[in-house]
Formats: structure tokens, C-alpha cells, sequence
């Protein structure tokens, strides 16, 4: 990039016409040379729609993506050679990066880090890529290797969006997470040590906007009692051991009250999953959705296809609407809440 001097005495048209060329690793690398580079790759209002960091073992990850499909991440290595034998997990300080390898689905870039600490890529980032102050915390092992305090300052000034736990994240490491991380929107659950929901049900009663459990290979055993504990407006659960049954007797605590700040919820099923509507709407009260709320609806969601739908309505009067819908990979049952 040793003509990035050379560009900025271009005209601006110029400048524009060779930065639209640039892939997001040479924008970034090209905004390191200067604040007159910063801005004029600002000045191109380029955006990135997702930033998640994950700090796993003695790397720190960050990952952009851009129209959920296009995905850069940034990988940082500490100052020295990694020679310090079992540290004392959770207490390791997030470090200043010595070295930084780009990762794109074509190639890997690597370049010296210029002194920026983890955070100062961060704020780089969302300003080059005009990204508002809001990121993901991704949590991938038994325990964190890193101190909690470290990464939280590290994030000073942005809002968690979600934290994510997933892969081999333990539940020790989830639980660490959330206290040191109050303030959030989302929260994604898909590792082997969330199975059983009965081992963390402060984390369902959690006040945030949308809790999403599981694929199928977390094989979730959630009792109805546990899906009544969630405190979320958006649900997705993921699940093969909930019976057509227990959906029934969801529903029927729902029209009584249960849930009340939930305003969608998406329980999946494998493809393969046969639902038995008859006993789903045993006992309720319901008739044939609204032709117009299923357009809104399938328009909304851009559902591939709908096999059945109902108005239901709760005993305070809140109209409510069961969805059957199926695509390539899943099965569902909805159930959607109006306002």
C-alpha cells in the first residue's frame, strides 16, 4: 500500500474511483497511513451490517459481516510467542496485538499492528465502515482464557447486542459472561453444556428481546415448565423432544397469561416432523386466520410455506395467531402476538 501517500493528492474523483476498487481489508489497511485516509474511506459510506469479538484461546477474534454474506475476520496475535505455561484461566489481560492476519473467503493478509490495542481496531472499524457503536460478545470454550474486567473494557463504549455461546462454550464461562455483561438485547444458546435448561433457568428469565436455543444437535430437553420461565419478546427454540401435546398445554397457559411480554415465538422441528393440529388445538377456542394478517405475515417473515393458520385470542382479549410453516430444512409452529 505504498502508494496510498500519492492517492491523496488526487482529485476526489480519482481518490473515489480507485477506493471503490478496494476490498474491506485494503480499505482498513489503507485508513492505518492516516487521518486523511481514515476519512476519505469513511467518505465512501461503506457499511458493515454485524461485528462480533470472540476472545478465544490466546487469539483475538473479530468478525465484519456485510449483507449477511460477505465475511472478513480479523485475527490478533499477542506481542510474543505464546511461552507461559497454564495460566490461570480468566485472568489473562487482553493484550495489544503484535501482528494482525485479515481472513476473507478468497484469501489471508497478514500485516504488522501499528500500536492499536483490540479496542482501537474496534472503534477503527465501525468508523470506517460508518458502523454505530454496537457489537457481539461470541463465547466459544469451557472457560475463558481471558479476564472478564479485560474484555469489558475492552468494549467500553459500545453496546452488546448478543452474546453468543455456542460451540464448546461451558456454562461456568456463560454464567461469568452475564454478570459481567448486564446490558444486552440478544442471546443465542447452541452448546452441549446448555442440554438440559433445568441447570440454567436464570438465564431463560433473563429480560432481553429475543433468546434463541439450539439446533438439533444440542438435542435441548426443554420441559413446558421452562418455556414458560422465558421472559423474552422474540422465542426460538429448536427442539425434537417438544410434543404436539405440550404445545397444547403451552397455548392454553398463553390464553390464561403465561409469557407476557413474548410477542413471537418459533418452535423448530426436523424437516420430517408430522404435526398433529388436532391435538395442538384441543380444547381452544380459534377459527381460520384473517386473509389479510396471513399476507402481512408471510410477507414479514418471507415464509416459504404456510400448511395451516388460526386466530387465537387471550382471556384479556389479546388477539394472538397460530402459524404452521415448513421449508427445506425445518419444520415450524409459531405463534404470534398482536399489539
Amino acid at each position: 500500500m505504498s502508494s496510498a501517500f500519492p492517492l491523496l493528492h488526487l482529485p476526489e474523483n480519482a481518490q473515489r474511483k480507485v477506493l471503490n476498487g478496494f476490498d474491506a481489508v485494503q480499505l482498513i489497511n489503507f485508513s492505518l497511513f492516516s487521518n486523511s485516509a481514515k476519512r476519505l474511506a469513511r467518505s465512501l459510506n461503506l457499511t458493515i451490517d454485524q461485528i462480533e469479538l470472540c476472545p478465544d484461546d490466546n487469539l483475538i477474534d473479530i468478525q465484519t459481516i456485510d449483507d449477511n454474506e460477505y465475511w472478513v475476520g480479523w485475527i490478533f496475535y499477542p506481542p510474543e510467542p505464546n511461552t507461559f505455561i497454564q495460566p490461570v484461566r480468566g485472568t489473562v489481560p487482553i493484550y495489544v496485538p503484535s501482528c494482525v492476519k485479515a481472513l476473507t473467503d478468497f484469501e489471508e493478509i497478514d500485516f504488522e499492528n501499528p500500536g492499536l490495542s483490540i479496542s482501537e481496531w474496534l472503534k477503527l472499524i465501525i468508523e470506517v465502515f460508518n458502523h454505530t457503536p454496537h457489537l457481539d460478545i461470541l463465547l466459544t470454550k469451557p472457560d475463558c482464557l481471558f479476564d472478564m474486567k479485560s474484555i469489558r473494557d475492552t468494549v467500553k463504549g459500545f453496546n452488546v447486542g448478543g452474546l453468543t455461546f455456542t460451540e464448546e462454550c461451558g456454562m461456568e464461562c456463560a454464567q461469568l459472561a452475564l454478570k459481567s455483561f448486564p446490558e444486552y438485547e440478544a442471546l443465542f444458546i447452541d452448546s452441549p453444556a446448555f442440554a438440559n435448561p433445568v441447570e440454567y433457568q436464570n438465564i431463560l428469565i433473563q429480560n432481553v428481546e429475543s433468546l434463541i436455543i439450539g439446533s438439533f444437535a444440542l438435542d435441548l430437553k426443554i420441559s413446558l415448565d421452562d418455556i414458560l420461565l422465558i421472559n423474552s419478546e422474540l422465542i426460538k427454540i429448536n427442539s425434537r423432544h417438544i410434543t404436539d401435546k405440550m404445545i397444547n398445554r403451552y397455548l392454553k397457559h398463553w390464553i390464561q397469561g403465561s409469557n407476557p411480554r413474548m410477542k413471537n415465538m418459533r418452535i423448530g422441528f426436523e424437516p420430517n416432523r408430522t404435526f398433529d393440529e388436532d391435538m395442538i388445538l384441543k380444547g381452544l377456542k380459534y377459527h381460520r386466520a384473517q386473509p389479510d394478517r396471513m399476507r402481512e405475515y408471510e410477507e414479514a417473515e418471507e415464509v416459504e410455506l404456510v400448511e395451516g393458520a388460526y386466530d387465537i385470542r387471550q382471556k384479556d382479549g389479546t388477539e394472538g395467531m397460530i402459524v404452521f410453516e415448513s421449508d427445506q430444512e425445518s419444520r415450524y409452529f409459531v405463534l404470534i402476538v398482536f399489539a
